[in-house]
């Protein structure tokens, strides 16, 4: 059964839905922060959960390439573990397809999270949706570059800035 799952789940294919997959839940942060539907859709484990599992099973296919039955790739555990000891070490990392998967679902999951807190913490405050819109996609496309942008944002705004809530 697994192998069944392998031969469908590609690569490719895992890589074409999640990207595919966040920009209809970015859309509705943009465009409708404030409605219920959103927040259900949001507000929920079932997100989180999908993209768990799909980095989980990347990460399967990484220590486990030739299937359950194989030993565990240790030499693939250690090096990923490279990529501390220097900038090379990572761009030699980046030459594995699965490793860059890994990275950028990390990497939208992520964004995900930080744009719809953004988008929350704006409603908290009363700020227009229109003050919040670029914000949020420089937040889909750099992540931490769009939420310094929003912080200082509501600094100017709301004159309101907290290190934690």
């Amino acid at each position: 059964m697994l192998e069944t799952i392998k031969e469908f789940f590609t690569i490719e294919m895992i890589y074409q839905f999640v990207n595919i997959g966040v920009i209809p839940l970015w859309l509705i942060v943009l465009f409708a922060p404030a409605s219920k539907f959103t927040n259900a859709l949001i507000n929920n484990l079932f997100i989180p959960t999908v993209l768990a599992f799909t980095y989980g099973y990347i990460v399967y296919q990484q220590l486990y390439p030739l299937g359950l039955n194989e030993e565990i790739n240790f030499d693939t555990v250690i090096d990923n573990f490279n990529l501390y000891l220097g900038l090379s070490y990572l761009i030699e990392l980046m030459k594995n397809e699965l490793f860059v998967l890994i990275f950028w679902i990390h990497f939208l999951s992520l964004s995900l999270f930080l744009g719809h807190w953004i988008s929350k913490d704006a409603l908290k405050y009363n700020m227009h949706k229109s003050i919040v819109f670029f914000p949020l996609v420089l937040t889909y496309f750099t992540g931490p570059v769009g939420l310094c942008f929003y912080l200082i944002l509501r600094l100017l705004v709301v004159q309101k800035f907290k290190l934690h809530e």
